[in-house]
């Protein structure tokens, strides 16, 4: 089953409760479908935000906190809507996504 969508301005444990409750059943360890519906929520509030500074700072603490864990539905990428990566940067000394935009769509 795919993993659900964060809704609106849902609050974090209603909807670490329905993700769980959609892909719980699918892993042998709970702590997998547990981290997988954390980071997803943790990557839907990433996108609200206006500031780039506060992207970057909150990508790369989403990274260290959720290294190792496969997002399978991450069709987007590591940038926010309408940017793409171009290549990569050196950030507090991390490597990280250079991502560039908006993009205008015609």
């Amino acid at each position: 089953m795919p993993i659900p969508k964060v809704q609106g301005n849902e609050k974090e444990e209603t909807y670490i409760s329905r993700c769980m409750e959609a892909i719980g059943g699918e892993y042998d360890d709970q702590a997998q479908p547990l981290a997988i519906c954390y980071a997803t929520y943790r990557k839907a509030t990433m996108q609200s935000l206006k500031d780039p500074k506060d992207r970057v700072a909150q990508r790369l603490k989403f990274n260290s906190d959720f290294r190792g864990i496969n997002l399978q539905d991450d069709e987007q990428g590591p940038c926010w809507e309408n940017y793409i990566q171009i290549g990569t940067k050196i950030v507090d000394g991390k490597e990280v996504p250079d991502c560039r935009g908006p993009i205008k769509e015609d």
